[in-house]
């Protein structure tokens, strides 16, 4: 017998995983192994270690909104520093969006 694909690669999955898998190969309308190894070599991976180091800085960011709110909140009168703080939150903010993107598309590697 010739075979094209002569490599075999055997996993372990438990009984949830196993039929999670078959009803998804239900689903696709190929066989299981057409299904697994589609999924297995055309599926892009996405590293996404880099997010944990973006949590921090969002914490930071939420506190200082939080701080702002309450002063809005409090009917106080919002003065040019705040105003300030509030306009480089929404950079930081726009910096930290545009890096989680690039983390989604694999163009940033390692931690931040």
């Amino acid at each position: 017998m010739n075979r094209t694909r002569q490599n075999q690669i055997v996993i372990r999955v438990n009984d949830y995983e196993n039929a999670l898998i078959k009803k998804k190969v239900e689903q696709s309308g190929v066989n299981q192994q057409q299904f697994l190894v589609k999924a297995a070599t055309e599926k892009p991976i996405v590293n996404t270690d880099g997010i944990r180091g973006v949590v921090p800085e969002l914490k930071r960011i939420g506190i200082n909104l939080n701080q702002i709110a309450k002063k809005c909140n409090e009917g106080r009168y919002i003065d040019d520093e705040t105003l300030h703080s509030v306009q480089t939150i929404g950079k930081e903010l726009n910096d930290v969006w545009q890096l989680l993107k690039q983390l989604a598309h694999g163009r940033v590697s390692g931690g931040l």
